[in-house]
């Protein structure tokens, strides 16, 4: 009986330790993966924010055009309201009418 219950307790402590070192190397595996998600992940944050940066960097430039086009069409304006007839500014005063109507 002795060497029965020393053989139920060998496989018991090899079983055990298998599922020891299978729960190690799927914690190990899942660590792995985990940890190359997450680098994949601040990859696509890095493109992201690079991307991001230069489409900011985009938009600021044709910001500061605008804005200069705006002001050169405001002098502009001003100029040609002092030259327009009174005829001519009453008419541009006049609410515009869509021609697809």
């Amino acid at each position: 009986m002795l060497c029965s219950d020393m053989y139920d307790y060998q496989t018991y402590a090899n079983a055990l330790v298998k599922s020891i070192l299978v729960d190690s190397a799927s914690t190990a595996s899942t660590v792995a993966i985990d940890n190359k998600i997450e680098q994949a992940m601040d990859l696509v944050k890095s493109h992201l924010m690079f991307a991001v940066r230069e489409e900011v960097e985009v938009l600021k430039e044709k910001i500061t055009e605008l804005m200069e086009r705006i002001s050169q069409l405001e002098y502009e304006n001003t100029v040609l309201r002092q030259y327009a007839t009174q005829e001519a500014l009453q008419q541009i005063q006049q609410p515009r009418h869509s021609s697809n109507t």
